[in-house]
């Protein structure tokens, strides 16, 4: 049995888009493909090129959104002041070493998206995520940044 994937329906909402995007591209590049062939017969074509080494790509990252929802598992949204954080919250951190306050969600690490509107989203199997999965309101915390420690006090938790 393949491993579930818990994720925000948010996340998976994004995920449901990207893949029928996805899909019309792959529709778009054969539908192009076909036009060209009939054109023009011609085997140096660059955009029959472009389409043939194109198309395994489409179709790899089609499988791979296909098995991810196969194996999503929404998970419920914390509602207003959680005890703690979970997946889906909304956390303000206080960044003591720059003085400033994040705005943060903790997302499942197949569901980020560095586009995505509204709150940074860190993966709970980043470091930040993972030292901030489990914390409490007032809980302070340290995390190996690689170039430097950064340290972080959780404000308030949300959903």
């Amino acid at each position: 049995m393949a491993e579930e994937l818990q994720m925000t329906a948010e996340g998976h909402q994004r995920l449901e888009e990207t893949l029928q995007k996805e899909r019309q591209r792959r529709e778009d590049a054969l539908r192009s493909l076909s036009v060209t062939l009939d054109d023009a017969l011609d085997l140096e074509d660059r955009n029959l090129q472009a389409a043939q080494f194109d198309l395994p790509g489409m179709d790899a990252r089609i499988l791979e959104l296909e098995d991810v929802l196969a194996r999503a598992v929404i998970v419920e949204e914390p509602r207003g002041g959680s005890a703690e954080v979970s997946l889906g919250s909304v956390v303000v951190l206080q960044d003591t070493g720059h003085d400033r306050e994040l705005r943060v969600q903790l997302v499942s690490a197949v569901e980020v998206d560095a586009l995505a509107e509204g709150e940074t989203q860190v993966s709970e199997d980043s470091p930040v995520g993972k030292a901030l999965l489990g914390r409490r309101v007032g809980e302070s915390f340290e995390v190996d940044l690689g170039s430097r420690r950064a340290q972080y006090t959780v404000k308030s938790i949300g959903g």
